[in-house]
């Protein structure tokens, strides 16, 4: 048997408890709440998280190879582009 622990936010653990429950092979599921003493993040926004990430990037050039943004990004979605067409005749 394994054992998997996940650390959700406070918001989400019931839904996600809701979900493993519903799963036939989910045997167990324990709750272990964190307290302010030992938090296992802290309690940033998103909005917050996503700014400091961008702050630390600044000035590294991290995008400066890329000629054409537009033409990039077509590239990246082509990876998304599938025919699922022959996928869904073998279902």
């Amino acid at each position: 048997m394994t054992i998997l622990k996940v650390t959700v936010e406070d918001e989400q653990a019931d839904l996600l408890r809701k979900l493993l429950q519903e799963v036939s092979y989910v045997k167990n599921i324990e709750e272990d709440l964190q307290t302010n003493d030992n938090p296992i993040s802290t309690s940033e926004s998103s909005n917050e998280k996503i700014k400091k990430i961008l702050d630390k990037a600044k000035g590294k050039g991290l995008f400066k190879d890329i000629k054409d943004p537009v033409e990039w990004q077509r590239e990246l979605r082509k990876e998304w582009d599938c025919d699922f067409s022959n996928v869904l005749k073998t279902i």
